[in-house]
Parts: structure tokens; C-alpha cells; sequence
């Protein structure tokens, strides 16, 4: 080769590395490179960046209190809990979801018919105000999820004759578009890695018009629905860990639906047992398996993820709900819908159940941990309180610290943690927050 020709050859090569350069090295196709805000939260939303906020030690948890109006806040090492109550302006706060950054905590506010509104709040994770209520035009706005690719929160509504998503700025905190799917009441969303599709679960159902309750598949940048699959009532869903395969349970027809997220084709139907009503799904680190609670029949059903078949299941506790899985030990926690004060102890190496913990409420509904894996609270739905748990690594058990005393109804946990010098807690700037 001449000595002209390697230079045009190089001249080819430095070029092509300017436009990655230049383009971030972009290989999403639709939002581009995941954003960069510190993500963690609730479970439907991708990354969870467990280990970068291990370097905050010191954090709290944000409790709806649905019955009272109010959002209580725990935190797990002052005394007393350092429980504090933050009112609402709207009836029947529901659950938190901490948009990436870790300051704002976006609040749904499910009425439950007992006073009809479209309101989700927005509060200050470090100064406990109330920073703005978004009004989408439709009743009881429910589950959400955040983009990881934009600023954007995509959340749901369960009211009786809606069947909407809601997508609003998380940086305007303004909502931009509400767009009708093919179903009712739609609940969980789940959001590709790479920003581009929403996958979006009803919980609607009638049995004299037939079954209304499809996934459907949002274009997020064309604002449309292009795929709509499953059926019976397909509400409760969660995506791998990889971002390649999302289950949704379609408790209706007795089977858990798997979608392959690049084709957006169902890739198969995960049988559960008869009239056992698959509720909420929890992939294990790995993938390998996933865990579904079993509501009717009170187990937690265990799902080889590449057979797409369910393998064992578990007895937990009545109306069996969702698993927590600990941030680093190989353990998870199951909670209850039922009239028991119990959450049960899984080991995910053995998927076996291994103990039980009595808690200070019935209707453990949802919980969740700290980062750093020291404490986890439980809201018990059917009671006055909170339960803080804490994992013990000396013996590795997870045990009962004590009760929060929060109010009636307590439903949806969110941690959060403090920190100043920062507005918004990024992978750049994290460790210069103070903590």
C-alpha cells in the first residue's frame, strides 16, 4: 500500500471514531444513551444503581397513608422512626415513584371512588414539600414508570371507564400527552432499555362484554400504539434485567404472557395453576428466575426464565403479592394482601421459603429496601402502621426492628436519601453530595 493510500485509509478511520465521538456512541435507536441521573426506585423502572447510592448511608422512606391523606416519612436510625406526616391536598395518596435524580417523588393518587380526581403530586424528597399536583383530565392516575433515556414519567389510570397513558416532563414537571389505548384501566408499565416502546397492562374486565385487558406496546416517539397482545386481563407485569423479555400476568385466563421487547412478539404462555390469579412479578438478578405471587391460592409461583415454565411453587401467605429481593444477600422478602400479620423469608439460591416475620399490620402489600441493604419497611395496608425491618449480616437473617405508627391504610413504599450541595444526584457528581 503507498504511503497516500495509508494516509486516506487513516484519514477514514479517525473520522468514523470523530462520529462516535460526536453522536455519545449512541447505539439506542430511539432515546439514545441512559441519562445521567442516579436511578432507583420502584420496580418497573430500569437501571436500578444499587451500587453507587451504597455510598449514602443515611436515608428515608416515603409512605402514602391513604386512608389519612398524608405521606409519612421514616427514617429507620432516629429514634422513634423520626416519623414525620406531610398532608395532601387530594384523597387517597397510593404509591411513590422517585423520578431519576432523586429528588422529586412522584405521588398517584388512587381515589377509590371515595372523592373522584386526576391528581399526581410531586414532593421534594430533601425540603418535604409539595412541589406541584399535575391534573391529567382523568381519574385515578395509577402506576408509572420512568424513561431511561429523557425526562420523562409514563404512568397509567385505573378509572372505571378510562383507559389512558400519561406522559409527563419530570424537568417541566408538565404533563405533554395522554394517549388512549385499546383496553381498561390500565396499571403496570414497563419501559425498553433503549427508551423506544412502552409496554402497558390493563386490569379492565367484564365478563359479559368479554375480557378487556390486552399489553399494549407505545411507540413512545410516534405517540401510538403498535402492538396490542395477550389477554384476560394482563395487568401485572415486569421486564428481565437484561431488558430482554417482559412477563405480564394475565390472571383472567391463567397463564403469565412472555414478549420478546426487540421483536414485540409473545415468544410464549407461562401456565400457572387454575384459578390461582398471577399477580406481581420479580426477575431475579440473573434472570434465571423469576418469582410471581400466587394470589388466590396463597404461593409464590418460581419461573425457570429460559424453559418459560413455572417449576415449583411456595406457600407464603394469603393472597400472596410481590417478592423484594435484597440487594445483595441471596434473600427476598414476600408480602401478603390477606388477613395475616406475616411477610415471608425466601432463599433464592434454594427458592425455598425459609421463615416468616410477624409484622405489625395485616395487608403487607408493598415494601421496599435501602440501597445499602440495612433496612426495609413494609406498609401494612390493613392497619395503622409501618414495619421496619433491618438484614442482619452477622447471621444473615432479616429481622423485625419495630413499628412506625403512621396512620390508617398505609400502601407503597420509596426510599430516598438525604443529600445537599447537588439539586439532582448524578453519576458525575455523586460523590461530591453531601450525605
Amino acid at each position: 500500500m503507498s504511503k497516500y493510500l495509508r494516509l486516506a485509509a487513516l484519514g477514514v478511520v479517525v473520522f468514523l471514531l470523530a462520529l462516535v465521538v460526536l453522536f455519545g456512541g449512541k447505539s439506542e435507536a430511539a432515546g439514545g444513551k441512559v441519562l445521567d441521573k442516579i436511578f432507583y426506585g420502584d420496580t418497573w423502572t430500569w437501571p436500578m444503581e444499587t451500587g453507587v447510592l451504597k455510598h449514602f448511608k443515611r436515608g428515608m422512606f416515603f409512605v402514602p397513608v391513604q386512608d389519612d391523606a398524608a405521606i409519612a416519612i421514616i427514617d429507620p436510625e432516629k429514634p422513634g422512626f423520626g416519623i414525620k406526616l406531610v398532608k395532601t391536598d387530594f384523597v387517597q395518596p397510593h404509591h411513590p415513584w422517585i423520578a431519576p435524580g432523586m429528588r422529586h417523588v412522584w405521588i398517584n393518587f388512587q381515589s377509590e371512588r371515595k372523592g373522584d380526581h386526576d391528581a399526581i403530586g410531586i414532593l421534594d424528597s430533601q425540603t418535604h414539600k409539595f412541589v406541584k399536583y399535575i391534573r391529567n383530565g382523568i381519574n385515578d392516575p395509577f402506576h408509572g414508570a420512568f424513561s431511561p433515556t429523557q425526562d420523562l414519567l409514563i404512568s397509567g389510570d385505573i378509572d372505571l371507564k378510562a383507559g389512558h397513558v400519561h406522559l409527563m416532563d419530570t424537568n417541566t414537571l408538565k404533563l405533554v400527552a395522554s394517549i388512549k389505548t385499546t383496553g381498561k384501566r390500565t396499571r403496570d408499565i414497563t419501559i425498553t432499555h433503549d427508551g423506544r416502546y412502552a409496554f402497558i397492562g390493563h386490569q379492565g374486565y367484564n365478563a359479559k362484554k368479554g375480557l378487556m385487558g390486552s399489553v399494549d406496546v407505545l411507540d413512545i416517539k410516534k405517540r401510538k400504539i403498535v402492538a396490542s397482545l395477550g389477554g384476560g386481563r394482563c395487568r401485572s407485569g415486569k421486564m428481565s434485567n437484561n431488558g430482554k423479555v417482559v412477563f405480564y400476568s394475565c390472571d383472567r385466563k391463567d397463564y403469565i404472557i412472555a414478549i420478546d421487547t426487540k421483536t414485540l412478539k409473545e415468544i410464549g404462555k407461562i401456565k400457572v395453576p387454575k384459578k390461582s390469579r398471577p399477580f406481581n412479578i420479580t426477575f431475579r438478578a440473573d434472570d434465571k428466575y423469576a418469582y410471581v405471587g400466587l394470589l388466590r391460592i396463597g404461593k409464590v409461583g418460581v419461573i425457570n426464565v429460559d424453559q418459560l415454565k413455572m417449576v415449583k411453587t411456595l406457600k407464603s401467605g394469603k393472597r400472596t403479592n410481590s417478592t423484594y429481593i435484597h440487594p445483595y444477600a441471596p434473600l427476598a422478602v414476600v408480602t401478603n394482601d390477606g388477613t395475616e400479620n406475616i411477610v415471608s423469608v425466601l432463599d433464592i439460591n434454594k427458592n425455598e421459603i425459609i421463615y416468616t416475620i410477624e409484622t405489625d399490620g395485616k395487608g403487607t402489600h408493598n415494601a421496599a429496601w435501602s440501597p445499602d441493604g440495612r433496612f426495609m419497611v413494609v406498609s401494612n395496608r390493613l392497619g395503622d402502621s409501618a414495619t421496619v425491618l433491618r438484614y442482619d449480616p452477622s447471621d444473615g437473617k432479616i429481622k423485625r426492628v419495630g413499628k412506625a405508627k403512621i396512620g390508617f391504610g398505609a400502601n407503597g413504599v420509596q426510599w430516598a436519601p438525604y443529600f445537599s450541595g447537588v439539586k439532582v444526584l448524578t453519576k458525575t457528581n455523586y460523590r461530591s453530595a453531601k450525605n
